[in-house]
């Protein structure tokens, strides 16, 4: 405790000497506080998606653009929303509920240019960052979805059949959890499953940052635990993230609800989709032994789900760096201690960060310094857990994020 306080208390002085007015940097609260909880495009996470988004008309749900999402004033309760597809020329209202998450869809027009812009205003007409939001939206006609397909169907048929080698064909060299891990994990499932049935149905696809390949698909799985003889059945809403080229997709990432590498979800999975329809889904302990549960993975034992969206808040002046993120669970510095690590790669080796604190109040911002170790700043990543102070237990890692 005393080295947290020597810590904030030399951070503060370091703030004042630069004359940055950083206040709310510290405590974790904007002036406006106005902000999203979660936001998602087509159930592709917002940030993670560049600024030139590409949909694909085959993979729009009823043949509609959807944003969904949940925005959140601190005290203060959310006024409106509205959305706007020509530059802020033009303003049109979403669907909100008195939680203040929101709805809002149109039909597109093919090869046509959307730019979208999300306003969200609470009641004492404060607003949120607008021009943060911006993305600029093109539906294409293209065929990849029998890419996807094609990987999808076969990884499933590897993992049905038991073939690991084959499964593993279709993960790339820069898989964002642990590729020698997931091998692992796979033949862990393969001893603690019989009889496995899994289907699936695409839901979307959308291009994202660095020319990735966002995935969305519902799923409905059948298996029997080779330790009790018990049949478990479960469905919900996952992602995953491709590296596609003319000829194949490669897996990038994959998030909870896991299909594949149950055995070590925590080393496989890259933060968790949000959806009403995980409600409970399939898991492996440490024993073998198959159980259903919480998606967000909250359950007895005392684990629980990974923050998710992870980005990047600001950076700036050098070396301050606010990072943003979305909790599963309500967290206060009271409850909840902040864990992050940063590394050179994607896969590791990680290394612990000793600098943040839990600002309390918590509003999903906290702070630290940019890593001096390297001279470009963007090749190191970051990534966040949460650990419970009265059992010491700790969350799965978040996705994984860097300085743009």
């Amino acid at each position: 405790m005393l080295k947290k306080i020597i810590l904030l208390t030399l951070f503060i002085s370091s703030l004042v000497s630069t004359n940055v007015m950083a206040k709310w940097w510290i405590f974790g609260k904007s002036e406006a506080n106005v902000a999203t909880r979660y936001l998602y495009l087509n159930d592709v996470a917002f940030n993670e998606l560049d600024e030139q988004v590409t949909l694909y008309r085959d993979m729009l749900p009823a043949g509609q653009v959807v944003l969904r999402g949940k925005a959140s004033s601190g005290k203060s309760s959310i006024g409106k929303i509205e959305v706007s597809l020509d530059n802020k020329e033009t303003w049109q209202k979403a669907d909100k509920s008195e939680d203040g998450s929101f709805e809002f869809s149109f039909v597109p027009e093919i090869d046509r240019t959307y730019q979208l812009y999300v306003k969200i205003l609470n009641t004492s007409g404060t607003s949120n960052e607008v021009d943060a939001t911006y993305r600029e939206i093109t539906v294409s006609d293209s065929d990849i979805d029998t890419i996807i397909r094609q990987a999808l169907d076969s990884m499933i048929q590897a993992y049905q059949v038991e073939e690991p080698r084959n499964f593993m064909t279709w993960i790339d060299d820069d898989f964002a959890g642990d590729y020698v891990l997931l091998d692992r994990a796979i033949r862990k499932d393969f001893t603690a499953f019989d009889a496995l049935s899994l289907n699936y149905t695409l839901n979307s696809v959308v291009s994202g940052r660095n020319g990735k390949v966002f995935v969305t698909f519902t799923f409905n799985r059948q298996v029997t635990s080779s330790r009790s003889g018990e049949t478990f059945v479960d469905q919900g809403l996952t992602e995953f993230i491709f590296n596609v080229t003319t000829a194949k997709a490669k897996v990038v990432a994959m998030k909870n609800p896991l299909i594949f590498g149950l055995s070590d979800a925590e080393s496989v999975a890259t933060g968790t989709v949000n959806s009403d329809e995980n409600d409970e889904n399939l898991a492996v302990d440490d024993d073998g032994d198959l159980r259903l549960g919480p998606a967000d993975g909250d359950d007895d034992s005392g684990s629980f789900a990974a923050p998710v969206n992870l980005s990047v808040l600001s950076y700036g002046p050098y070396p301050l760096l606010t990072l943003q993120f979305d909790a599963p669970v309500y967290v206060n510095a009271a409850s909840y201690r902040l864990v992050v690590e940063w590394s050179r790669s994607t896969s590791g080796p990680w290394v612990l960060d000793d600098e943040p604190l839990m600002p309390d109040p918590f509003s999903g911002q906290f702070g630290l310094h940019a890593r001096p170790e390297v001279n470009d700043p963007s090749t190191i990543y970051y990534r966040v857990a949460l650990e419970r102070i009265s059992d010491n237990q700790r969350s799965s890692w978040s996705d994984l994020v860097s300085i743009p």
